[in-house]
């Protein structure tokens, strides 16, 4: 009760204040409050187009922030990883345009939305609830689509030029973007070029000091060919993408580069063909990375070994193959969609010593994981107030690695860390898995106001590469970025859950009310559990003495920094409830917005699950002037979180409420501006989704905000302008 008192004084500062903005759509709501309306509602989606919001965030993931039951976990200022209902990372389905990416940083320093700069982004969806299965495999945390922005074909025979720009900067960290597309344009042909730069200085939290480092470059550049058939559409695509110098000081190490080029091509019909609609995309990607933890921060010392320096630094890469083929097949007064899909990848890791030639640990060697898979789907309106959508899923999951091996140990590590690759080389390394996934979706509308659904669903997702073939204790493990070093277990088992999602949506010409209550039971959770013997523990508590000085781990030998932990199989649980809601109070104001609550506990044990949302709510009261303006009030409100996970040593963290200022002017029907600022307060907050800080100094020195150890603190006051453009 304490929390939503907290949280009825925070809405009511809001609904006191004169001004306010739109901000991010929901697509699957009526468009009572300009919001979206070209989403992909048989998917029961909510969809944000970047452009037509009025703050557009440097980090593509940010912007899940206004979707029910949506965030995003943070370790650096491009490097957000999506998070549906707890889960995040590869429980999460994220596609780009229609196809997985692989990150080519093990610890998921190029999460797959970190591809996709906002200029080039179209737009990007999140299904509500259990995702069918015409929307990929391993979709057990539910599906986020993106799609790539492309400039029209010619309206008519004569040739057309098209374009567009959006640029903006941001005062908190000196910040500046731009980007946009150029393209010419024919009746059946098309060509754009498009790219995008951005570059930050290090970010300030709310008590004005720097968090180093937070820096970050990125640029892109890509060209795209369209030719539009009588019955379809094709595009061909080639993408270069360069990061450079970005820090992620929740992790062991931050970005030198990420480098990587993408080749893409899809089709789509418009029109029947043979009775058959189709769907057709495939893209090649190749990403290498470097990384370090001494270019941008102060490198950590040996206390154990008289102050000698620690300095690492990793060589990674991911070649990434992706197709799908869908056919839709109109049967029975419904459609019967079946289509397969693949994903195969393999990935590299290297881990070196600048000042010790002879170093090398082979994070990962030759690691492959190909999925292929097969599905069935069919829809129907059963009745003229009741749809179905029925859908099974058949995936094969073949998973390898190569030998490791290493050099340039010493003393008692040597014959440690020779144990732990011997007994990793000599274990049954080829593994597979077969996945099933059954769902079934009922809508059945009550009136042309009232629409109830519910939904059932047997979802399974195989290990991650990191969780099957991380063989000494290190942190590379998708970002989870909690301070602890994990190894893997070759021999774990697919998890599956099952679903049950049920809500309703209420709509009139004036608001709308789209709760919905979810129960997700998961069998065979992978999460770490700790390991107090064995090779791997007398290797870390060797290591940690070294680090540490002073026998540190000898004398504590359960202390967290000491106790490597395990991917294992568990059994977990979530369950929880989020809604969108929106009303229209006069022909100029408006309120909306979004409130998410999510439980994540452990089964087999008493704990709570690692790095669960706290309930929060984003409520934007909106004014609408009569000539192209608009103004919102923004609030963001987050509980505190004090159900935290043991296993991972989790701190638990406070609520918050932060408060956003946002105007926008349409100059014309081509061009706009916008501005105002975040965080009006300059509060200091740490969102419970972010990292742990690993850096007390940068390269030069310059001391962060916060202690090591410590939760991240969000960003302090920020005043933006941004402006777009097309023709």
């Amino acid at each position: 009760m304490k929390h939503w008192q907290q949280w009825g004084c925070a809405c009511a500062c809001a609904l006191t204040m004169n001004v306010a903005i739109a901000m991010a759509a929901q697509a699957d709501e009526p468009t009572i409050i300009k919001v979206e309306g070209d989403a992909i509602e048989q998917l029961d989606s909510v969809t944000i187009k970047p452009s037509e919001q009025t703050y557009t965030p440097t980090d593509t993931a940010e912007v899940l922030k206004a979707v029910p039951g949506a965030n995003v976990n943070k370790n650096g200022p491009m490097t957000g990883i999506a998070q549906y209902r707890g889960m995040y990372g590869t429980r999460v389905n994220v596609q780009v345009d229609g196809l997985n990416v692989a990150p080519a940083g093990p610890n998921w320093m190029d999460p797959p939305l970190s591809h996709l700069a906002p200029a080039q982004l179209d737009s990007i969806s999140v299904i509500r609830g259990i995702s069918p299965v015409s929307a990929g495999a391993e979709s057990i945390g539910g599906t986020i689509t993106t799609k790539k922005a492309h400039l029209p074909f010619a309206s008519g025979d004569d040739v057309e030029s098209h374009g567009n720009i959006s640029t903006g900067y941001d005062s908190n960290n000196s910040a500046y973007t731009v980007g946009g597309q150029l393209g010419v344009s024919f009746k059946h042909d098309r060509f754009q070029v498009q790219g995008n730069f951005d570059k930050g200085q290090d970010m300030k939290a709310g008590n004005g000091l720097d968090i180093v480092p937070s820096q970050y470059q990125r640029a892109t550049f890509g060209v795209d060919y369209g030719h539009q058939f009588s019955d379809g559409e094709l595009n061909l695509g080639y993408g270069h993408e360069k990061v450079d110098n970005s820090g992620s000081p929740a992790l062991p190490m931050d970005i030198i580069y990420v480098k990587g080029n993408t080749f893409s091509a899809g089709y789509k019909s418009n029109d029947d063909i043979l009775g058959t609609k189709w769907l057709a995309d495939i893209h090649y990607m190749d990403t290498d990375h470097l990384m370090d933890n001494y270019s941008l921060r102060k490198f950590p010392v040996m206390l154990g070994m008289g102050g000698a320096p620690m300095k690492r630094y990793a060589t990674t890469n991911a070649k990434d193959f992706a197709y799908k083929l869908h056919a839709a097949i109109p049967m029975r007064a419904g459609t019967l969609t079946v289509g397969t899909d693949g994903w195969m990848v393999k990935h590299n890791a290297d881990l070196f010593d600048p000042n010790n030639t002879g170093f090398l640990l082979q994070n990962y060697n030759n690691v492959t994981r190909n999925r292929y898979s097969l599905f069935s789907e069919w829809k129907s309106s059963v009745t003229d107030s009741l749809d179905v959508q029925f859908g099974v899923r058949y995936s094969r999951v073949n998973m390898n690695s190569d030998k490791v091996k290493t050099s340039g140990f010493g003393g008692m590590l040597l014959t440690q860390i020779n144990t732990l690759s011997t007994n990793f080389n000599n274990s049954q390394l080829s593994q597979s898995d077969n996945l099933f996934d059954v769902t079934l979706q009922l809508s059945q509308r009550i009136n042309d106001n009232l629409t109830f659904k519910i939904g059932g669903a047997r979802k399974q997702r195989a290990p991650s590469y990191q969780e099957r073939y991380l063989w000494s204790p290190l942190e590379s493990t998708a970002g989870l970025a909690d301070k602890r070093t994990y190894v893997g277990d070759v021999n774990l088992s697919p998890e599956t859950s099952y679903n049950v999602d049920a809500g309703f949506d209420w709509k009139t010409e004036r608001a709308y009310f789209t709760p919905r209550v979810f129960f997700k039971r998961v069998k065979n959770y992978i999460q770490g559990t700790p390991v107090t013997s064995g090779p791997a523990y007398n290797f870390r508590v060797t290591q940690g003495n070294m680090i540490r000085g002073g026998g540190f781990c000898t004398a504590n030998p359960l202390d967290p920094f000491c106790v490597p932990l395990q991917f294992s199989n568990t059994d977990a649980e979530f369950y929880g409830a989020d809604t969108g809601f929106g009303i229209n109070m006069t022909d100029h104001i408006a309120l909306d917005g979004t409130i998410s609550y999510v439980r994540g506990k452990r089964k087999d044990i008493t704990d709570n699950l690692y790095r669960i949302a706290p309930l929060n709510s984003v409520i934007n009261l909106n004014y609408y002037g009569d000539n192209d303006w608009s103004a919102t009030v923004q609030s963001m409100l987050y509980s505190k979180q004090d159900k935290v996970s043991a296993s991972n040593s989790e701190q638990r963290s406070g609520g918050y409420s932060v408060f956003n200022l946002q105007g926008r002017y349409a100059i014309s029907r081509n061009i706009e501006f916008s501005a105002g600022v975040n965080n009006i307060l300059d509060r200091f907050y740490q969102d419970h989704l972010g990292g742990y800080n690993r850096v007390s100094t940068d390269v030069n020195g310059q001391a962060s905000a916060v202690a090591t150890g410590v939760r991240l603190p969000g960003e302090g006051r920020n005043y933006f302008i941004q402006a777009r453009g097309s023709f």
